[in-house]
């Protein structure tokens, strides 16, 4: 859980929550193990939130009061920087139960506070840090009549990280009718040294045949046509250019067909997370572009994928952030971890662990957070990546590109720990658990070093020092 983070890292935290009795959002700041203190409420409707949590989240009615901002801007400036980098971050935890609270564009609404907003992860384990050199899967599929350009959209988002991440490869993926127009605009992000290749839309008749193949876990045709071409390759990001959906309080995504004979489908939450998962993703990536009908639904989305599984999750706002150079500061927080971000990122909502972006060994013995405690009886190490991972599958997970399978089993085995062992250190561990994921991990690190001698004597992929000691 975010508390559990934010109590054993201090960090410097805006936490808003809802009071059923009221229906009012309450704004309280915290630091580490410190009692939530109240600065300030609003009711829902102050907010711009409709009456009913089935009415429609129109993000342009959403406002943060006046008197709000100006109590949360005294307060949250007295909570001082974060002990890790990036120090001038503040935390955003929003608690359960939740309402429609969460799907708010904060970090847009809080942007006066003068401070870049994250979102506290569910869970304290940390997802491994990519190699040295990404794979990228953009997908942008979008109606002609939408409002936007989708070959200009997915040249925008190519270029930044081309731009912000050397060596990178970026598979496209868009509907037939963009596929030429995308490949001569991405053209020219070759010569800044970005393989980029646009791949073929699939032909007619074939979703039958890549249905059967991958399974009934993944039976949208969109994404049977990426796993075919990524053909167990693995990816680390990726990232859709599509519109959202909310109904009945849960979020989804449109993708149109890939050939005449298929249908348009909303995806959901467990599809999306078998797709992750079977390419080894660290990151997803949602943008949100003109004429979307609901950002809210991307956000409800994410959030959903954000407690099942760890790693980065982002939404995008395109309209907020046309010339997608917020994605290209976030890049840079995410690789280049400097001190401080120096700005605001309103147009991101990002799910992110702090020890993600923490530079290792920046942090000066004194204001070192003591996580002895929090990483033996939760079974991580230091930098927060699950213990059950041993070295040489850590190593394999992000070194080989061809094959998606270690990678793979590493996205299961952190999301297990999600979802079997517990999320703080109060809470008693499920001791079955942790033996069968052992004895998986071990089975694993058995397989790779077989397929894989060289990885026990590569350097590794995380330059934090992993002495949290195995389960």
């Amino acid at each position: 859980m975010a508390m559990a983070l934010r109590s054993e890292i201090g960090l410097p935290t805006l936490r808003i929550s809802l009071d059923h009795g009221s229906s009012d959002a309450v704004f309280s700041v915290v630091r580490g193990r410190e009692r939530p203190r109240e600065v300030a409420r609003c009711t829902l409707r102050a907010l711009g939130l409709p009456r009913s949590v089935f009415g429609r989240v129109d993000d342009g009615a959403l406002a943060v009061p006046d008197d709000v901002l100006a109590r949360l801007r005294a307060e949250v400036a007295d909570l001082g920087e974060s002990p890790i980098p990036p120090r001038d971050v503040l935390w955003l935890e929003i608690p359960v139960p939740r309402g429609e609270v969460h799907v708010l564009p904060w970090e847009r609404l809080l942007a006066p506070l003068d401070r870049p907003v994250f979102r506290l992860p569910f869970h304290p384990v940390r997802a491994e840090r990519p190699g040295p050199h990404l794979d990228i899967a953009i997908c942008c599929s979008l109606p002609a009549d939408g409002g936007a350009d989708p070959p200009d959209l997915v040249a925008r988002l190519t270029g930044q990280y081309v731009a912000y991440t050397p060596g990178v490869r970026v598979h496209v993926f868009t509907d037939a009718e963009w596929a030429s127009a995308t490949r001569a605009v991405v053209e020219p992000l070759r010569a800044l040294g970005g393989d980029v290749v646009v791949h073929a839309p699939p032909t007619p008749g074939s979703a039958g045949r890549r249905a059967r193949r991958h399974g009934p876990a993944v039976a949208t045709p969109w994404l049977t046509w990426l796993l075919e071409e990524l053909d167990g390759h693995r990816v680390d990001v990726v990232h859709l250019v599509v519109q959202g959906h909310l109904a009945d309080g849960h979020g989804a995504f449109v993708l149109r067909p890939t050939t005449p004979d298929d249908i348009p489908a909303f995806v959901e939450p467990t599809e999306l997370v078998e797709v992750l998962t079977r390419v080894g993703a660290v990151a997803v990536t949602f943008s949100a572009p003109p004429g979307n009908p609901s950002t809210a639904g991307l956000r409800e989305l994410a959030d959903e994928l954000a407690s099942v599984r760890p790693g980065l999750t982002t939404v995008h706002d395109l309209v907020a952030d046309p010339s997608a150079e917020q994605i290209g500061a976030a890049l840079r927080t995410i690789f280049v971890r400097p001190e401080r971000i120096g700005r605001t990122l309103p147009a991101l909502t990002s799910w992110v662990h702090p020890l993600f972006v923490e530079t290792p060994g920046t942090t000066p013995p004194d204001a070192e957070p003591d996580r002895q405690r929090w990483t033996a009886e939760m079974r991580l190490l230091r930098d927060g990546r699950s213990a059950f991972l041993h070295e040489s599958t850590r190593r394999a997970a992000t070194q080989v590109e061809q094959e998606s399978w270690v990678a793979s089993a590493a996205r299961s085995i952190e999301q297990l720990q999600m979802s079997w062992l517990p999320a703080a250190v109060d809470r008693p561990v499920d001791h079955a658990a942790a033996e069968a994921l052992e004895r998986v991990s071990r089975l694993l690190e058995q397989s790779v070093q077989q397929a894989y001698p060289g990885a026990e004597d590569a350097p590794p992929p995380d330059a934090a020092p992993p002495d949290g000691g195995q389960p």
